[in-house]
């Protein structure tokens, strides 16, 4: 699976978006810039992936009849 990442690196808040191959939304995150710019993209890079990790677990128990 190929994915997208795209930042958005703002002087209050960092925001983070996932795109999956079709251009969908998978996975967002936020976060505080907080002046540390490194440290912002980071966790709203993470927060963006456990979101698409919950995302896709989701879906694979809709498809499996458990959700």
């Amino acid at each position: 699976m190929n994915l997208s990442v795209g930042i958005d690196l703002g002087s209050t808040t960092t925001k983070a978006l996932i795109l999956g191959e079709d251009g969908e939304v998978l996975g967002r995150g936020i976060t505080n810039s907080r002046s540390n710019y490194k440290v912002a993209c980071d966790v709203a890079l993470c927060e963006a992936m456990i979101n698409v990790r919950f995302a896709l677990l989701s879906a694979a128990l809709e498809r499996a009849g458990a959700a």
